[in-house]
């Protein structure tokens, strides 16, 4: 039964993938509409679209957050009054 499973990948809903790498399906929805990282394409289930993202689609997702969140940059301090 091994065979079988390793011939199907595990596939990842965009909030899984989130949840993988750490950040939330909002973020992931927002890099996608600021283009700072390609999703998979989209597969349609009747009438529902989705887009289902495999292991190498959530290790692109973490490279880019590490690339996005770089540790020695913060969020800006507010001036005080």
């Amino acid at each position: 039964m091994e065979y079988v499973e390793s011939m199907n990948p595990r596939l990842y809903t965009t909030g899984e993938a989130a949840t993988a790498v750490g950040i939330t399906r909002a973020t992931v929805q927002a890099w996608i509409a600021k283009k700072k990282i390609r999703p998979p394409k989209m597969i349609v289930f009747g009438n529902v679209s989705v887009r289902m993202w495999t292991e190498s689609d959530v290790e692109k997702l973490r490279l880019a957050k590490q690339k996005l969140y770089r540790k020695d940059v913060g969020r800006p301090t507010k001036p005080r009054r």
